[in-house]
């Protein structure tokens, strides 16, 4: 019997920048880098299984990457990669995490006939209702060896079967204090696009899921493909302030204390925002004073002590990393004003933020 809970929907927000266009005439020279050696048969072919209620983002990077990469120019014609979207009831739409239906393309296939299978999850709620015969499947592909790919919480299908203990899964921060509660056998992690286990491959969802169809494109058809690919989507080569964004550049915070991960990664997420104790505790459901008890064990620090030094820690990392002023890293890490964050800055590493920056 599944031990899947109901769970609610997650968001998760992207600042967007005006990129560069990318010119026909780059496009152009990558295919002919390439030339024209398409193979007989695509190079990589991905058969995918939708769960209800899954994510259209997921689904859509998946797919586009390999669109890209598949044919020369922008014919989306399934010639260097293929991809193919399957079910045990392939006249009825999957309905979406949005409410969008997606109608497969056909149903189930010889797993032979795939390079990987990819397992895109819904929410949590809705594990437990796919249908056994998508599970079955998998036990099929996992006995002709065909590795497989649990996408957002589709690593949560996998786990559920055994396949994932004792080995190591991306899983999204949002689900990570679910997933270890349920699968403690899995050293599961945060902040990685996706992790690679050879027969098994886990994604934490969204955006990330560009990054391992990117990753195995290279793999299987060659950089010059990838490359286009990454091109043609317009993946934006910028600084963020998402909370994986800025785990990644000061350092993932690990802590075994689910309701502390929680309250970490609200931080992390929220640097511009002004968070009090009484707020933050509220989210993770303890008081202040359990908070503010948890935090000092686990650090040394208050939680506005620890606030602090997390915004001053990433306005470091922006001052070796980023050419944006003084004023603008102030203000993106929540200092009120560029005195303040310069006062603030000062004391923690004993000069001003522009001499660091110079050092």
């Amino acid at each position: 019997m599944s031990n899947i809970p109901a769970k609610n929907n997650h968001q998760r927000s992207v600042r967007s920048e005006e990129q560069p266009a990318v010119s026909c005439d780059f496009i152009s020279d990558i295919d002919n880098i390439a030339g024209k050696q398409a193979a007989a048969k695509p190079e990589i072919s991905v058969g995918i299984i939708l769960w209800p209620e899954f994510p259209l983002l997921a689904l859509a990077g998946l797919i586009d990457a390999l669109r890209h990469a598949a044919d020369f120019g922008d014919n989306s014609q399934k010639t260097r990669c293929s991809w193919y979207v399957m079910s045990h009831y392939p006249a009825e739409p999957v309905l979406a995490s949005s409410g969008t239906s997606v109608q497969p393309d056909g149903p189930f296939r010889s797993p032979a006939e795939f390079t990987y299978i990819a397992v895109i999850g819904g929410l949590l709620r809705s594990l437990k209702n796919g249908h056994s015969a998508g599970r079955d499947y998998l036990h099929h592909a996992r006995q002709e060896g065909i590795p497989l790919i649990g996408i957002c919480t589709g690593s949560f299908i996998l786990a559920e079967e055994g396949w994932l203990d004792s080995r190591r899964a991306a899983i999204h921060p949002y689900h990570i204090a679910d997933f270890r509660r349920l699968y403690p056998a899995v050293y599961a992690e945060t902040g990685h696009d996706f992790i690679d286990e050879g027969d098994i491959l886990t994604c934490s969802g969204g955006i990330s899921t560009i990054s391992l169809a990117t990753e195995l494109i290279r793999r299987h058809c060659g950089p010059d493909r990838a490359t286009k690919a990454i091109h043609q989507i317009s993946i934006p080569n910028k600084i963020d302030d998402t909370a994986i964004s800025v785990a990644r550049a000061i350092g993932f915070t690990r802590v075994s204390d689910p309701r502390l991960r929680s309250a970490v990664f609200l931080i992390e997420k929220s640097l511009v925002k002004q968070i009090s104790t009484a707020w933050l505790a509220a989210e993770v459901h303890i008081s202040p004073r359990h908070l503010t008890r948890l935090f000092h064990e686990e650090f040394g620090k208050s939680p506005q002590e620890f606030i602090r030094a997390t915004r001053l820690k990433y306005a470091s990392w922006l001052l070796k990393n980023s050419t944006e002023t003084i004023t603008e890293i102030a203000l993106r890490t929540g200092f009120s004003d560029c005195a303040h964050f310069i006062r603030n800055f000062q004391k923690e590493y004993g000069c001003t933020p522009g001499r660091y920056r110079t050092l």
